[in-house]
């Protein structure tokens, strides 16, 4: 039955008072007819006759609230739930309860671990398929800190940028430092800038993503030549040597020298903590002395368990571990929670490579571990943390030639591999969800 003209504007009014009345606010009004209506039963205002035309043939009676009820937690998730639709809070949160005790996907997922032995990769086409001249040896491969961009650098001193999404690699920009051989390159944190450096060259490059342009910095006096150059996770330090027995520490910012760091013997490789406290040297023996880079003073000193000839040492993001490798081919992974200990032993040996470990590094989770040796043909591997099984897929029946430098994105969504015949291979780890 049709309502009546006076009645449908009698409403009208009633409804633009309401929603237009500048006298009291909205949220005042809503709670006094709340409260006015709390008690009594709740009737639609109207009724369409052609309602019973859309109601779903799947439904019983029986499960006819349910349902609706689940049309309601659907349409709240979708659109969210306006305050004045909150006329009975308790009886809300009562129907929202038993929704979600009834209807399992609403609920959400726990995160799953890492699989020990299967991992879930996927190949996707080369990140510098575009350009291809940054020499025939891959020696710098890093992702941007914030956006899917990862910067590629080899032997020919081109250093290029690319947008990574996966199936197609869109160059973004590129340019050439003449008589370069790129071997170290890193964002700092906030990923405005990246410092380039090359073995070869007294200066270094400071690379400015927003302008896009490349500046050379000189070096100070006392370091000749930056065979060994770092940047701390925090953007603060850059630690650089020319492979004598001492670590310059330089300010990032200023640029100046701040102090010099001697060690017994030559220096092969070195790390900063997680945190940019400490610095860890590696020497050529097998001597790793810490430094805190608050005093400047050497917090301990040991000797790399089994080593003859040292070569790589990193941190992890976690700040727990160390992993140092070995011209022998051995990893050796140490818990950094106890600093004071004289001798201490590794927690686990990884003895897969048989030639010169040339690159050690963690993921961001510190879930793997990624081992490779330049020296011989398809010597990486990817150990799972912290069982440290292998993963027997990687690099399964795929020749990636020799491995110069492994790469995991900022969240390991995707991982990138360089090599000698100048190819940056990019892969996608599914486990990941994010960049």
């Amino acid at each position: 039955m049709k309502r009546k003209l006076s009645d449908i504007q009698e409403q009208e009014s009633k409804l633009s008072s309401l929603l237009f009345n500048k006298s009291k606010k909205l949220s005042e009004k809503l709670s006094i007819d709340a409260e006015k209506f709390e008690d009594e039963d709740r009737k639609p205002v109207w009724i369409d006759e052609d309602d019973d035309l859309f109601e779903a043939n799947q439904v019983s009676s029986k499960e006819k609230k349910l349902y609706t009820n689940k049309l309601k937690q659907k349409y709240e998730i979708l659109m969210g739930n306006p305050n004045w639709a909150k006329l009975n809070k308790k009886e809300d949160e009562k129907d929202s309860n038993e929704l979600l005790r009834t209807v399992g996907h609403l609920q959400k997922p726990k995160k799953s671990s890492l699989r020990k032995d299967l991992l879930e990769i996927k190949k996707f086409p080369k990140i510098n398929t575009e350009t291809g001249n940054e020499g025939p040896i891959i020696s710098c491969l890093e992702f941007h800190p914030t956006m899917s961009v990862v910067l590629v650098a080899g032997q020919s001193g081109v250093v290029s940028l690319f947008s990574v999404s996966g199936d197609v690699n869109t160059k973004l920009h590129s340019f050439k430092l003449k008589k370069w051989n790129v071997t170290s390159a890193q964002f700092t944190p906030d990923g405005s800038h990246a410092f380039i450096a090359s073995k070869i060259n007294h200066s270094y490059c400071m690379y400015d993503l927003v302008k896009a342009e490349p500046k050379l910095i000189q070096l100070p006096k006392i370091v000749k030549r930056p065979k060994i150059f770092k940047l701390s996770f925090d953007g603060k330090f850059l630690a650089a040597s020319d492979g004598l027995d001492e670590v310059y520490i330089i300010c990032a910012k200023s640029k100046e020298l701040i102090r010099s760091l001697k060690h017994n013997t030559n220096i092969e490789s070195v790390a900063f903590s997680s945190q940019s406290d400490k610095l860890f040297c590696y020497g050529v023996q097998g001597e790793i002395t810490v430094w805190d880079l608050s005093s400047f003073k050497a917090l301990t000193k040991f000797y790399d368990q089994g080593c003859i000839t040292a070569s790589q040492i990193t941190t992890s993001p976690c700040g727990r571990l160390l992993a140092t490798g070995s011209g022998e081919g051995i990893v050796n992974v140490y818990q950094m929670t106890n600093e004071t200990v004289l001798n201490p032993v590794p927690i686990k040996t990884i003895s897969h490579l048989t030639t010169k470990i040339t690159n050690v590094t963690f993921n961001g989770t510190s879930e793997i571990l990624a081992l490779s040796s330049s020296y011989y043909p398809n010597a990486v591997k990817l150990a799972h943390l912290p069982s440290y099984h292998i993963f027997y897929n990687f690099p399964y029946q795929a020749n990636l030639y020799q491995v110069e430098t492994v790469s995991f994105s900022p969240n390991s969504g995707f991982m990138a591999v360089g090599n000698n015949k100048g190819c940056a291979y990019l892969y996608r780890l599914k486990h990941y969800k994010n960049y």
